[in-house]
């Protein structure tokens, strides 16, 4: 196999890592995989001259992967991250299970700070739904914007549900509101061929919680 730091030159390497967040939808639609996977040791070290730091892990279960890539649930790999955070660099604990997203080069498995690692305890069940239920295809027609300013006009009364384009389900970035949908919302295309917001009892039950835990602090 390559060596994959010879595949660092293709990851962005300018000092200082910056990242426009994006939602698991996002991520479902254009990264090259997204797995449920164990990370089983972290002593593969630095790959140099490239400093990608590797781990051995086991993939739990997969929700998207490329047509002809042969990775299967039960295989054990190694996944490779940039060594440190000024290279997008991310990290994981040892024995812990996480919900990855990221690319594929030449069969080696790259995470950066801007794809999507979160620990599975804390997925909703939400969150899996919106990794199962429907497929790729027509899921993606669909995307999640994070929208501010007067893009958010609209949105004043902390109504996520307004439809500026048919193709966006929008809510406010880094915010409350943002975190609760991605955590509870699931972006669907309707029967009128827009794309909505599934739900919004539970986003919006999730943003009351939260407050309550605020003002109580």
């Amino acid at each position: 196999m390559e060596d994959p730091a010879s595949q660092f030159g293709r990851i962005p390497r300018q000092p200082g890592c910056f990242c426009l967040r994006s939602s698991l939808h996002n991520h479902l639609c254009r990264d090259d995989f997204v797995i449920k996977a164990k990370i089983l040791d972290d002593r593969l070290g630095r790959s140099h001259p490239h400093e990608l730091h590797g781990y051995q892990i086991h993939v739990k279960e997969i929700f998207h992967l490329p047509p002809k890539d042969k990775l299967q649930a039960g295989d054990r790999v190694a996944l490779y991250t940039p060594a440190g955070e000024d290279f997008c660099g991310t990290s994981f604990v040892r024995r812990g299970t996480y919900l990855l997203s990221g690319r594929i080069l030449n069969s080696i498995l790259i995470v950066t700070a801007c794809d999507y690692s979160r620990k599975w305890s804390t997925i909703t069940p939400s969150i899996k739904r919106t990794l199962t239920a429907l497929p790729r295809k027509r899921h993606c027609q669909c995307k999640v914007f994070g929208c501010d300013g007067e893009v958010c006009g609209g949105m004043e009364s902390g109504n996520a549900f307004t439809v500026f384009e048919t193709s966006k389900c929008y809510s406010r970035r880094d915010t409350l509101q943002e975190r609760c949908y991605e955590d509870y919302g699931e972006c669907r295309m309707n029967n009128r061929g827009n794309c909505a917001w599934r739900s919004q009892r539970k986003p919006k039950v999730c943003m009351n919680v939260a407050k309550r835990r605020m003002r109580q602090t």
